[in-house]
């Protein structure tokens, strides 16, 4: 798993909250997070391409489908038996992505139907892919 994203975390609750979620994730995947400078769409949209290295690309996209978790688990466990390889996550930034990177992605996703800044994003994310891989391992995942 590799995550994608415009900006880093600046505040010190988003680097521990991140951090929290990277670490319970550990035992699962690995997860490797690359983070491009933010500036105008087309050139993060080009740093983010940059770092692909072939396997499966999500854009998060308030305009994408929406998934459930147990969806969203079921969905992750299909490309894995498929050996789909790295599955890439594209956070944008303020301005959102770019369409190069919207028409590049195999899954345009939403996170929700509202709008949460690019930081917020990220831990949702990573909330939403530790709570995956416990279901997909029959953990408990609800608390």
């Amino acid at each position: 798993m590799r995550i994608i994203a415009v900006g880093r975390i600046r505040e010190r609750f988003w680097q521990e909250a991140a951090f929290y979620y990277i670490k319970r994730l550990a035992p699962y995947t690995r997860l490797d997070v690359v983070e491009v400078r933010e500036g105008d769409p087309f050139k993060e949209g080009r740093e983010m391409l940059s770092h692909l290295s072939g396997g499966i690309t999500v854009a998060l996209d308030e305009h994408g489908e929406c998934m459930s978790s147990l969806e969203l688990a079921s969905w992750i466990q299909r490309r894995i038996i498929e050996g789909c390889g790295c599955i890439s996550w594209l956070i944008g930034g303020p301005e959102g992505l770019s369409q190069e990177i919207l028409n590049r992605s195999d899954l345009q996703l939403s996170l929700s139907r509202m709008t949460f800044p690019y930081q917020l994003a990220r831990i949702i994310l990573l909330e939403q892919l530790y709570r995956a891989f416990r279901i997909i391992k029959n953990e408990p995942y609800h608390r």
